[in-house]
């Protein structure tokens, strides 16, 4: 399926003109703005420009048209995607809201999905304020980006809790699907206390927001004992499918909105949401937050991206919070919104930045961040913004690198080219239900595969289990299954046919099958993978035509061991440590967090090798030593091979 145009970008809240004219200045024309009625998690307006929805029916198109026109004033051909915060203002929730009839969708959308009337209130606010923004600035707009919930991004924030619409909605959805008559939704104390796998300590160390504003009730009420890892699938059974409901009622708000959206644009303009985080959120941020019904979404045709902002510390891989690959199966983009705070970012109050929020500590950090990212979305195909949230995080002189990587973008954004990643890490939606959400190690599935998969010195896709049939299999030489916990007969054909052949080598987490058709049974494991439930490093399996791997726990494997198993399974490694790569047929690009010499090889030989950033040129070669002087990113193009 063809996607829409890639688009590179500048993204920010508080738009600053000197930095916007320096950004076009650089090549730079695209920049993602937002109209919003809201106030932020810290309790500031979202924008510095007045509130769109002023009263019942009543809107100022002016304050909508401001941010856009106070740009296009110093830079006319300028592009827009316009951010649309759905979420509604205060005065909305206080206008007759008693007794659970309105609610702040800022941290309780979910609450809300089911709500006829909010939903009617919002297709209005979506239609009249997209249909005046699109006729005024018609050649100028890219796409519309639709945000809601907490943070803006359809986080469901209230942890499963209840609501009169919720409580209707999942007794029908409960009738529909199984029969149930007079369902209640689980009580807090069920939903909040897994009753499978205590052995990972149930603490979360961090605190509220990493230690901003912290306080020791909300901490201790807030990060208190979650219980088990995984809800017992006899006896909590409805609490997975209490989650799935509030997951798929609110995908299907995000649905109706889009396709109102849809009805109001020009058909060139794309449609984007903030959705589908599932490569290495942990607590709060899955089942419980809302967004593991992406799949339903990209179903519906609807949305042109979904939108995953996403930091790194240096020497970590860059990311993308949606599965990229599953994007691409749909015909869509994975929007790459590079989320950094750097030395010198500001706050929303002017003032420096939270400093624990800082990942880049100064210039050369930032310099090889822009270029990993550069590197990273080029060599996955993705779309990109660079996300400045209050200003002051880029320099002149990073400005200047943007724009370089700007020409390199132009090169290579229209043309299609050939994948050569050889390990696929496979997500799962349905059986991540299975998970206790509330419990801090509840990323224990995803975030240390992509730990190890970020520096194993290999390019990696990742993808949805759903996307196997339609993925071009035959490149992988390795498959990790991060939650392959539910594996029933269809699953089973699936992997039979795609998957556990052709001498690939196949990654099973913690407990495949482990959930079967009698509720949770440690024994099936040992049927899917060869070993028995908790065997610890990685005792391998041969099956003939493929080879198993069992991995009770990928936090315990260290990153020479897992090169190890990928060298036994044929990946071929672009470099001789373990670093970050990102790669296609055209670009390979290097990440290190240190001045070092790294042997960087090809699988071909090339007649031209050319580091896009110094402008470096290596001949006739498939090995290139390249010397850093520090943090940075190498950005390698290809010429054709001989």
């Amino acid at each position: 399926m063809q996607s829409k145009p890639r688009f590179m970008g500048y993204r920010t809240f508080y738009p600053e003109k000197e930095t916007l004219k320096r950004l076009r200045e650089a090549g730079i024309d695209l920049y993602s703005i937002m109209v919003s009625n809201a106030f932020n998690a810290l309790g500031y307006p979202y924008t510095k420009y007045p509130m769109v929805w002023t009263a019942p029916g009543t809107l100022d198109l002016a304050a909508a048209e401001a941010p856009y026109r106070d740009i296009l004033q110093e830079i006319p051909d300028a592009k827009f995607i316009c951010n649309i915060d759905l979420n509604v203002p205060l005065w909305w929730v206080r206008f007759l809201g008693a007794h659970g009839a309105r609610l702040d969708s800022y941290y309780e959308v979910g609450k809300l999905a089911e709500s006829a009337f909010w939903r009617s209130e919002i297709r209005w606010y979506l239609q009249s304020v997209l249909s005046h923004l699109n006729r005024t600035f018609r050649g100028h707009i890219v796409a519309f980006h639709l945000q809601c919930g907490g943070g803006t991004e359809w986080h469901d924030r209230c942890r499963g809790g209840e609501s009169l619409y919720r409580f209707h909605g999942f007794r029908r959805w409960m009738k529909e699907r199984h029969g149930v008559e007079n369902a209640d939704i689980p009580s807090m104390g069920r939903r909040e206390y897994g009753r499978r796998e205590f052995f990972i300590p149930c603490r979360n160390e961090h605190g509220y927001w990493y230690g901003y504003k912290p306080g020791k009730e909300v901490d201790e009420l807030l990060f208190g004992d979650a219980g088990g890892l995984f809800y017992d699938p006899a006896e909590q059974w409805d609490v997975i499918e209490y989650f799935r409901y509030c997951n798929e009622s609110l995908a299907d708000a995000i649905i109706e909105f889009l396709g109102t959206a849809r009805g109001c644009v020009d058909d060139d303009v794309q449609l984007g949401i903030t959705y589908g985080y599932v490569v290495q959120e942990g607590q709060y941020n899955l089942s419980c937050s809302g967004h593991m019904a992406y799949e339903r979404i990209l179903r519906s045709g609807l949305a042109d991206f979904m939108y995953g902002p996403a930091s790194a510390r240096m020497g970590e891989g860059s990311s993308v919070q949606v599965a990229a690959g599953t994007m691409h199966a749909y015909g869509k983009q994975a929007l790459n919104c590079v989320d950094t705070k750097t030395h010198t970012s500001k706050g929303p109050d002017g003032k420096p930045i939270f400093q624990p929020w800082v990942t880049q500590r100064n210039d050369r950090e930032v310099a090889a961040g822009i270029k990993r990212a550069i590197g990273h979305n080029l060599a996955e195909q993705n779309c990109m913004l660079f996300f400045d949230l209050w200003g002051g995080s880029y320099s002149p002189e990073s400005i200047r690198i943007m724009g370089q990587g700007k020409k390199l973008w132009d090169r290579f954004v229209h043309r299609q080219l050939r994948e050569v990643s050889e390990i696929l890490m496979v997500v799962d939606p349905d059986n991540i239900y299975a998970i206790n959400n509330l419990h801090p190690a509840s990323a224990y599935f995803t975030s240390p595969w992509k730990k190890l998969l970020d520096t194993s010195g290999a390019p990696f896709s990742c993808a949805s289990f759903d996307d196997l049939p339609k993925l071009e299999m035959k490149r992988f030489k390795t498959v990790i299954f991060c939650h392959p916990f539910r594996l029933g007969p269809e699953k089973r054909e699936i992997l039979e046919h795609h998957v556990c052949r052709d001498n690939r080598t196949v990654c099973w987490t913690y407990g495949p099958g482990i959930i079967g058709e009698n509720g949770w049974d440690e024994k099936n494991v040992e049927a899917f993978c060869g070993k028995p439930f908790g065997t610890p490093g990685l005792p391998a399996t041969a099956h003939g035509t493929w080879n198993s791997v069992y991995v009770h726990n990928p936090a315990s494997i260290q990153k020479e061991e897992f090169r190890e198993l990928l060298k036994q399974a044929g990946v071929f490694f672009y470099c001789d440590k373990p670093r970050p790569v990102f790669a296609n047929e055209k670009i390979v690009a290097v990440h290190t967090a240190v001045a070092e010499t790294l042997r960087i090889v090809f699988p071909e030989r090339h007649a031209l090798v050319t580091e896009a950033f110094s402008g470096a040129v290596f001949k006739d070669t498939d090995i290139v030593n390249y010397e850093f002087s520090g943090p940075d990113t190498a950005v390698f193009v290809l010429d054709e091979p001989l």
